[in-house]
């Protein structure tokens, strides 16, 4: 809260300083929907029809971020805000980005802007709020509309398909029905997007309380959700997902999505790297190699989990003792499937836990060597289970183990 604060402050100084030096400057885009909407913006930017240089000159503490589209970033302690110059764009030859930009007034600036609740202006010192695109209404009537015709609005970046979903589910909106008709006739055109953009616009749908519905709308459009993700809409909820607190972390969303859709349950991978599926995730939406691990060892460990009563006590202890039982555990509990189970569970994990789940061994294979052993094929493996052994509570003492060592060497 103190970040945005602080960020409010400085786009006013910066309006301020801007219409003193005889420019038009107002505040722009998603923080003014946020606050037509009673929200708290996560950040502000400013729009001027001051030049870049210009800018630069007003607010020595600023750099170019954009040069080629005429942003500026001006920085003052922990905050910092983007001043952008009012531009009409050119042709989008990539179908991401505007092959040369034009520098012109608040109206034409709105008119080039994606939907029509993020076209909308502010002015914090008058305290009026320009609209040229029809955005108040939309927002009031909880709207998701293109701005001028979606399918040229779409056909110029293709990821405001994906960007249409997220503000609609973030929002709560409904998208208007030409502005869906558009996304339907080119979804298909997504794959000509990065997998670095498409994986940060799945990211961020899978941010909160959101992210069901946000995957129920992108189910909605068959072709782009298999373009995104390289599998099939599924078509039979997302309890899991929708069970995850809204605190969970980006990669274990994404594991409740999949876990929803059964398709890690039916190939778990076996080592790192393991499933198609999971590579494919990797590539299509350039997972991180923490993501990737994260995924890879919840897929690995779900389906044993899932069979936690089949499993001794020294099996369990060793899942939970990997590295993000957290939200295995978290995720085993958000299943709707697990219901009738999760007391149980819960109370055997408990138990367990009590117990200690990591203990230090009470055998080490330098005790082994002092027994005479020389390491070969059997040394791990005695070391093992002796080691299973003390987490089944069989071996409560070093002197125990000991004992056990030198019958099993001896045998």
């Amino acid at each position: 809260m103190e970040q945005n604060l602080l960020s409010q402050e400085l786009a006013l100084r910066i309006v301020r300083r801007l219409q003193s030096a005889g420019h038009v400057g107002y505040w722009a885009g998603g923080c003014v929907r946020d606050r037509l909407m009673g929200n708290v913006p996560k950040d502000y930017d400013v729009a001027t029809d001051a030049w870049p240089e210009r800018v630069m000159e007003l607010f020595p503490r600023s750099r170019k971020v954009g040069a080629a589209f005429g942003v500026v970033l001006v920085w003052q302690g922990k905050a910092q805000v983007e001043v952008a110059t009012f531009r009409t764009d050119g042709v989008y030859s990539d179908g991401r980005h505007p092959d040369s930009v034009v520098f012109t007034n608040a109206r034409d600036d709105a008119r080039r802007r994606d939907f029509t609740c993020n076209g909308l202006f502010f002015d914090p010192v008058s305290e009026q709020l320009h609209d040229f695109v029809g955005g108040r209404e939309d927002i009031e009537a909880k709207v998701l509309r293109a701005i001028g015709e979606p399918h040229q609005r779409f056909a110029e970046d293709h990821l405001r398909m994906l960007r249409a979903i997220r503000f609609a589910a973030r929002l709560r909106f409904q998208i208007e029905e030409r502005t869906r008709g558009a996304i339907e006739e080119l979804q298909s055109r997504i794959e000509l997007i990065s997998r670095e953009r498409i994986g940060e616009e799945i990211r961020m749908m899978l941010e909160r309380g959101s992210r069901v519905r946000a995957m129920e709308l992108l189910g909605s459009f068959p072709v782009l959700f298999a373009e995104v993700l390289g599998v099939k809409p599924h078509v039979g909820g997302w309890a899991v997902l929708g069970g995850v607190p809204e605190s969970a972390s980006r990669g274990e969303a994404l594991m409740a999505m999949l876990m929803d859709g059964g398709m890690l349950r039916d190939k778990p991978p076996a080592e790192p790297g393991g499933t198609d599926l999971v590579r494919r995730l990797r590539t299509r939406l350039m997972l991180s190699n923490e993501e990737t691990e994260l995924l890879l060892w919840l897929a690995r460990e779900m389906p044993r989990v899932e069979k936690w009563e089949e499993l001794s006590n020294a099996a369990l202890k060793r899942i939970m003792a990997g590295p993000h039982w957290g939200a295995l555990e978290m995720l085993y509990g958000a299943d709707p499937a697990n219901v009738e189970r999760v007391a149980a569970f819960s109370e055997r994990v408990g138990a367990l836990r009590a117990e200690g789940v990591a203990p230090q061994p009470l055998v080490t294979g330098d005790a082994l060597i002092r027994l005479g052993v020389t390491p070969g094929p059997a040394f791990k493996g005695w070391l093992e289970a002796l080691y299973d052994r003390q987490l089944e509570g069989e071996l409560r003492t070093e002197e125990e183990a000991m004992a056990a060592a030198r019958r099993i060497v001896g045998e």
